[in-house]
């Protein structure tokens, strides 16, 4: 089969999305894959694959996009192009970009604004009008990714920790963990955490064990919720601020602002101290669909 059609391709570390447009934007194809996450995923090449496949439908596409956390780096980005370039015919254009532009350009098909990402990860990107970039956060979950699922999950663990040892206040994460888990006590706990692949099934259970007390108003969830709130909104700010766009749109995105209902909130009114006329609006589209806009771009033209 055949036919004028660029992919986009969100390749995140616990699922990977394609969508298939054609020239005047409409979708044709949607596709999907496991984690594909460049650094940490198993077999990223392999859920690239999937979902691309998927989203064709064999049609040969004009042009394939790839989103990713790292896509601005240089080797990433070159093992990115590398993956792409095997699973298409010669003479497609293809691209790696991070999944910060293709959020922001699900949230805005001119790719302006700042976009707040909390999924697996957390990253504040941002452009102006006049097409210069910045972002802040993104470092990953050892050295940042504040406001994230996983940073959520683990101080969620760390809570628990706390209240089981005595160093802390007592928790309704606890019992909620437990039983998400299935087990008895925190030591039972570890197995689900050590020697697991990455985000492993106790920090995940932990985000949920979280959002679930927050929802209860327990004290140390809410202030878990509050602190992530507070770090993804400075994130944001710096942005807009260096972008000089405090007066633009800063749009929300990631699995954690749908998961955790509480976290949205907690952005929100933070935002409003730290960019009292930003207009802030969830992002509907997925991030499969700002890179899919951006291989429309690469495949047939338009401003950038």
């Amino acid at each position: 089969m055949s036919g004028e059609v660029a992919v986009g391709i969100d390749a995140g570390a616990s699922k990977t999305r394609a969508f298939a447009v054609t020239r005047d934007g409409t979708t044709v194809g949607r596709g999907a894959g496991g984690g594909a996450n460049l650094l940490t995923s198993s077999d990223p090449g392999g859920s690239i694959a999937a979902a691309l496949a998927e989203a064709l439908g064999g049609r040969a596409p004009e042009a394939v996009v790839l989103s990713c956390a790292g896509g601005d780096r240089e080797a990433d980005r070159a093992r990115g192009e590398q993956i792409l370039a095997g699973l298409v015919a010669p003479g497609v254009r293809v691209a790696v970009t991070h999944d910060g532009q293709a959020a922001l350009y699900a949230g805005n098909p001119q790719g302006c604004g700042v976009v707040l990402i909390a999924g697996t990860g957390s990253v504040a990107y941002g452009r102006n009008a006049e097409g210069a970039e910045q972002r802040a956060g993104g470092w990953g979950y050892l050295a940042g990714d504040e406001g994230s699922a996983v940073w959520l999950g683990l101080e969620g663990l760390r809570a628990v920790a706390h209240h089981w040892d005595g160093r802390g206040a007592a928790t309704a994460i606890s019992d909620h963990l437990r039983r998400e888990l299935e087990v008895r006590d925190f030591h039972d706990v570890l197995p689900h955490l050590y020697g697991r692949p990455h985000p492993a099934p106790a920090i995940l259970a932990a985000v949920r064990a979280v959002a679930l007390a927050a929802a209860e108003s327990d004290a140390t969830a809410v202030g878990i919720v509050d602190r992530a709130g507070s770090e993804l909104a400075r994130a944001a700010a710096v942005v807009a601020h260096g972008l000089r766009i405090a007066d633009g749109s800063v749009y929300l995105a990631g699995g954690a602002f749908e998961n955790v209902s509480h976290l949205q909130h907690a952005v929100r009114r933070e935002l409003v101290a730290l960019l009292p006329q930003a207009a802030v609006e969830a992002v509907h589209e997925e991030p499969a669909m700002g890179a899919a806009r951006l291989a429309a771009r690469l495949a047939w033209g338009g401003a950038s």
